[in-house]
């Protein structure tokens, strides 16, 4: 959590700063410059959060005088029983100024910024070149994202598709991107069954393998050694009835000892960065979690360096684990390792019905929520800015609709419901 008192005694000689485009320039809590260079304007996007941003017309400023008086407020939240909780919230009386600019571009509101006000790290989303290079999705990026991790740049079969040559072009576009717009970074993913070499899935010797292991990570890792600010050692390591997966790595080490390797590798090639396991369906309360929390606690019990767990959460409108999203997360949570977030999407129909747009709404706000009160969930990445760059509908036929902006990069109803889970 920020902390804003030594900021604060410094604040009248930093308001007269010209802060450029993109910008933060105003907020609760914000004691930086307020004042935008030419020819970009302060525009406030939440509450939280004013940013430089080019106008099409003039600033306005309105101030408005706010007065709370005790309310209850009953909320309903729908699980397989239905359950009514009571607030009353208490009296207060406040004064906000609010300065608006119309027709600045681009029009988000700030997630990330919300989400840190909170005092959470981040709110992320995957990107790679060939997204972040469309103007639009650039812009969101800008104005949202704390937070980028690459899709698909930073797999093995993209590093070093032959062995010891490396190819980091792609990687580097990210990784240059995220640095000259102030985005932190997770590196995805070293270790995982699913684009691999043809060479790397050929190999039978354990005492190869190791060494291929360390080389690829050591190789990578110094390459952007304090550049990155958590990695996915290893990816998908479980099936879902919670047995070991089948893999190169599991088939020719014959146990989990392979990730000692992997995460002894990362550790020693970037010391300051998070290392983590990574697995998709454990938003289920079955034996893929239990197992995968039974291993994190035995693998840091003897020393390897797992310091976060993520759950991808690719999820389907509706489902009925999410209503208790964070009893998972509290599960998690349990290993002592930081949880993140990593992968979320809610799919639905490509061209969903009132009711599952609705349904995703709730659904969105119940996992964004879940992160907002379990004190070891760091934050959340999107696995994507808009529909029309999902993964899900080349894989789910019939299947889409699934993130925060639509195919033409407008708001959906699910980017309110992710506020309203910050403000859960």
């Amino acid at each position: 959590m920020k902390t804003f008192v030594a900021i604060a005694l410094a604040a009248p000689a930093l308001v007269a700063a010209q802060q450029g485009q993109w910008a933060q320039c105003g907020g609760i809590g914000w004691t930086g410059g307020t004042s935008c260079a030419s020819p970009y304007v302060c525009s406030t996007l939440n509450p939280y959060y004013a940013q430089c941003l080019t106008g099409s017309g003039n600033p306005t400023t309105t101030t408005t005088k706010t007065t709370t008086t005790p309310v209850t407020t009953t909320r309903t939240t729908t699980t397989p029983i239905t359950t009514t909780r009571t607030t009353t919230l208490s009296t207060t009386t406040t004064t906000k100024t609010t300065t608006t600019t119309t027709g600045g571009q681009p029009t988000g509101t700030g997630l990330n910024a919300l989400i840190q006000a909170k005092g959470k790290k981040y709110v992320g989303f995957c990107a790679d070149s060939g997204t972040f290079g469309n103007a639009q999705t650039a812009a969101i990026l800008k104005a949202e994202a704390g937070q980028l991790t690459p899709e698909n740049s930073m797999k093995w079969d993209a590093t070093e598709p032959s062995q010891n040559s490396f190819n980091f072009g792609n990687a580097d576009a990210l990784v240059n991107f995220a640095q000259t717009n102030g985005k932190i970074l997770r590196g995805h993913t070293f270790v995982w069954y699913s684009q691999l070499p043809s060479w790397v899935s050929a190999i039978n010797n354990k005492a190869t393998l190791t060494s291929v292991i360390q080389n690829h990570i050591t190789t990578i890792m110094t390459r952007y050694k304090g550049k990155i600010y958590a990695w996915d050692v290893a990816n998908e390591v479980f099936n879902d009835d919670g047995t070991m997966r089948s893999s190169v790595f599991s088939n020719v080490f014959g146990d989990w000892t392979f990730l000692d390797v992997a995460f002894a590798a990362a550790r020693a090639a970037d010391p300051a960065a998070k290392l983590c396991l990574n697995d998709y369906n454990l938003d289920y309360s079955g034996a893929k979690l239990t197992n995968f929390v039974a291993l994190v606690k035995t693998l840091k019990a003897r020393g390897v360096p797992v310091d976060c767990v993520g759950t991808q959460s690719h999820l389907i409108v509706g489902n009925g684990a999410i209503p208790s999203y964070k009893s998972t997360l509290d599960s998690l949570a349990t290993t002592g390792a930081e949880v993140q977030i990593t992968e979320l999407d809610i799919r639905t129909n490509s061209s969903p019905s009132s009711s599952q747009i609705s349904q995703q709404q709730t659904d969105y706000t119940n996992v964004v929520c879940g992160c907002m009160k379990q004190a070891a969930c760091a934050g959340i990445t999107v696995w994507g800015v808009s529909d029309s760059q999902s993964w899900i509908p080349s894989v789910f036929s019939g299947m889409g609709y699934a993130l925060l902006w639509d195919a033409n990069f407008n708001k959906k109803a699910a980017y309110t419901a992710f506020v309203n889970g910050i403000n859960c």
